[in-house]
């Protein structure tokens, strides 16, 4: 081969290329340039070190020299096991959920309320895998943001976003934003191009990052100065895996912490713990969390929470409600879908404001007649 077809293949195969082709990743990237650096050092030191040694007859400084190179060299390209495979919930992998049950949990719904993402779940289901992600951590983060599209900016405006996504990954997928209560999000034109724009978000945003766990990617796509809480958010999403994969929470990802971690700061570490002791997911930006806190630091608790918050109707009226140990929550649920989230009611108040239930006051039991003794009654004389 002659010199100029070698620099044209040198050219072609760059570690720019493979690194952008997605062959390699940005650490094995930085060792490999790092070998070929100690590589190219070697080949130009080594032919005069070994005419130096020589020269002084130190055969076996120079061996001892080029074994201990050869180890050094080794530990460039050794990664150890426990650092090769990510640790954490993996979100590129086998699917831990069949498609039958995938299917399943979408038309189920949330609070009563069926998806409407229902109609598409089985398509919804094999665009996630072919992107390689599994099903069910995609299946979950949807159930965390928006209890699958049946609360929220995604029922009152039918975004079809899967992950409430600010923008678009690909603009055209795009119609148009909506407002919520921290910002605007992004309306999809349908949901096929709402979930694949996500399955590119995490892609290419994360795990193109070097961030495969949701571990990892929690803290930065939910993160806590946003109003989030991430160990929530992934301990809810740890939680939902496990269950929908039939395995134990403890056994979903390698080497995760067995206790709770948080960054932010203690009052919502506990506020959190609270809500999972229900085995119910705190959301500081949900109105009933909101109040419930608001509540208690004008020293008026609803102690914790005992349920979830669900639908009911009323009179032919949906309330959305959430049970705590000392009181109920309450929220009128708009018929046009602009629901007053900030709308929200005590039963207690309600309660008050009704007339007395309470029934006629108790009359008193009659008194016996009083029994007079025979020695104080007048003596009468018999009649002939």
């Amino acid at each position: 081969m002659s010199r100029r077809a070698i620099r044209i293949s040198a050219r072609r195969f760059s570690i720019a290329g493979v690194l952008i082709a997605g062959l390699i990743d940005l650490t094995q990237a930085s060792r490999l340039l790092f070998a070929i650096a100690w590589l190219a050092g070697g080949i130009w030191l080594l032919p005069r070190l070994a005419r130096w040694l020589r020269r002084e007859r130190r055969a076996p400084l120079f061996i001892c020299l080029g074994c201990a190179a050869l180890a050094f060299g080794f530990t460039l390209g050794y990664v150890p096991a426990s650092q090769a495979q990510s640790t954490g919930l993996t979100i590129k992998a086998a699917p831990r959920i069949s498609k039958q049950l995938f299917v399943r949990v979408i038309q189920g719904g949330s609070a009563g309320r069926s998806s409407p993402a229902a109609p598409y779940a089985s398509e919804l289901y094999d665009i996630i895998v072919g992107y390689g992600i599994d099903p069910a951590v995609a299946l979950a983060f949807f159930a965390h943001e928006s209890q699958f599209c049946t609360v929220g900016v995604c029922a009152d405006y039918d975004t079809k976003n899967w992950g409430a996504q600010r923008r678009a990954v690909v603009p055209s997928r795009g119609v148009g934003f909506v407002p919520g209560r921290s910002g605007t999000f992004v309306k999809f034109g349908n949901w096929q191009d709402g979930v694949r724009d996500w399955c590119e978000l995490i892609l290419g945003r994360y795990v193109g990052r070097g961030l495969e766990t949701v571990e990892e990617i929690v803290p930065v796509y939910a993160p806590s100065n946003d109003g989030n809480v991430p160990w929530s958010y992934i301990s809810a999403v740890r939680r939902m895996v496990a269950a929908w994969s039939g395995q134990a929470i403890g056994s979903i990802g390698s080497d995760v912490p067995s206790y709770p971690t948080y960054d932010g700061n203690l009052h919502d570490a506990l506020v959190t713990e609270t809500f999972l002791s229900a085995e119910i997911d705190y959301h500081p930006e949900w109105a009933f969390h909101k109040f419930m806190l608001s509540e208690t630091q004008a020293g008026r608790s609803l102690g914790a929470p005992v349920d979830d918050s669900r639908l009911i109707k009323v009179a032919g009226k949906l309330y959305a409600v959430q049970v705590f140990a000392l009181d109920t929550l309450y929220t009128p649920l708009a018929d046009d879908g602009e629901t007053n989230w900030g709308d929200v009611r005590r039963l207690s108040d309600l309660l008050r404001q009704l007339p007395s239930v309470a029934g006629p006051a108790p009359t008193s039991a009659p008194t016996a007649p009083a029994t007079i003794p025979l020695w104080m009654l007048p003596k009468q004389t018999p009649q002939p």
